[in-house]
């Protein structure tokens, strides 16, 4: 394991997705699906299963941000960054968030946080390497530079 001796946050890190003006979110996608649909939602909700003790999905909190991704292709449906406003579970759990997305959201699209969880500490960049499917040994060798940028382009590549 690499050490970690200055700030976690690439000082170049620049994402082009911003714009010059009024604009105050970070766009930043980072860690694994937090939350997964198992219907068709509307144009503000998302309606997934409830969560089970063993798993770690579909467990949100309310003030979240997080992109919405694509079922079929994985990739982002659109730029548009969400904020959690309402969690209701009965028989399945249905996220309330705002604004509305240009389509509603369907079985199997997908939510992923929006922010750099996985960049607090070098222990976090590890274990999301690990979790996107390099080895170990391969994670070992790299700088924490070089887990930066792989976690760049792993879990947010609009932002190159």
């Amino acid at each position: 394991m690499t050490h970690q001796i200055g700030s976690v946050m690439p000082a170049g890190y620049v994402d082009k997705r911003r714009k010059f003006r009024d604009d105050f979110e970070s766009r930043v996608v980072a860690g694994p699906v937090i939350f997964t649909a198992n219907a068709t939602g509307t144009t503000t909700t998302i309606v997934g299963a409830n969560a089970a003790p063993a798993t770690p999905t579909n467990v949100v909190r309310i003030g979240e941000e997080f992109k919405l991704f694509n079922v079929t292709t994985g990739t982002l449906k659109e730029e548009t960054v969400f904020r959690v406003t309402a969690v209701a579970v009965a028989g399945s759990t249905t996220v309330t968030f705002t604004p509305a997305a240009a389509v509603a959201p369907v079985s199997g699209d997908t939510m992923k946080l929006v922010g750099y969880s996985n960049v607090y500490s070098t222990g976090e960049k590890d274990r999301r390497l690990v979790e996107l499917g390099f080895s170990a040994a391969y994670v070992a060798r790299l700088t924490e530079n070089d887990k930066d940028y792989q976690l760049r382009i792993s879990d947010d590549p609009g932002s190159l």
